[in-house]
């Protein structure tokens, strides 16, 4: 069985999908296009509500939002990038309210749409820091893609942002070892 890069259950999977939203082997690179584009998006990931009432602004709001978590990802340091996503924190309006969640609890934000999206996004982030660690970052590795992943594997060998890229790279390492092998 391949390996699952980006469950959907992983706590940083809603971060890396906003991030993810602007890809280099993609034309055009944005992949939130528009309003619509925005409101598909995040229905998909829960946000079923607030993507009803999403619109112009928002869009440009999580747009500026996808750069302030990108920027994590390629700091050099460990606090900069905890401080990158405290900002994001301390510029959110959302507040965390305690719910019920089956027989349980978890926090959820509740504000505006870019507020909860920036809450949510930054808050689990820092918990993939202070669980893992913030080498556990990283951007893919099978250039010109320039998508982000949050390594979970146990080994800490991740380089790719998902299957595609991975077999993209090892195609074209087959192919040249290929073809040298051709050469006289």
């Amino acid at each position: 069985m391949a390996p699952v890069f980006q469950s959907s259950d992983d706590p940083v999977a809603l971060a890396v999908d906003v991030v993810n939203t602007w890809d280099a082997l993609e034309k055009p690179p944005e992949l939130l296009r528009d309003v619509v584009t925005l409101r598909r998006f995040l229905a998909r990931r829960g946000f079923e509500g607030a993507a009803r009432d999403a619109d112009e602004w928002e869009l440009g709001a999580v747009r500026a939002l996808r750069d302030r978590l990108r920027a994590t990802f390629e700091v050099s340091d460990e606090g900069t990038a905890v401080a990158s996503l405290n900002a994001v924190l301390r510029d959110s309006l959302a507040t965390p309210q305690l719910e019920r969640a089956g027989s349980g609890w978890r926090f959820r934000y509740v504000g505006s749409l870019v507020d909860v999206l920036a809450s949510t996004t930054a808050s689990s982030l820092l918990d993939a820091i202070r669980e893992d660690g913030w080498p556990r970052f990283g951007v893919c590795a099978a250039a010109p893609c320039c998508c982000v992943f949050v390594d979970r594997s146990r080994n800490r060998s991740r380089r790719y942002c998902s299957d595609l890229c991975a077999d993209r790279v090892a195609q074209a390492a087959y192919r040249s070892r290929r073809r040298d092998s051709r050469r006289p």
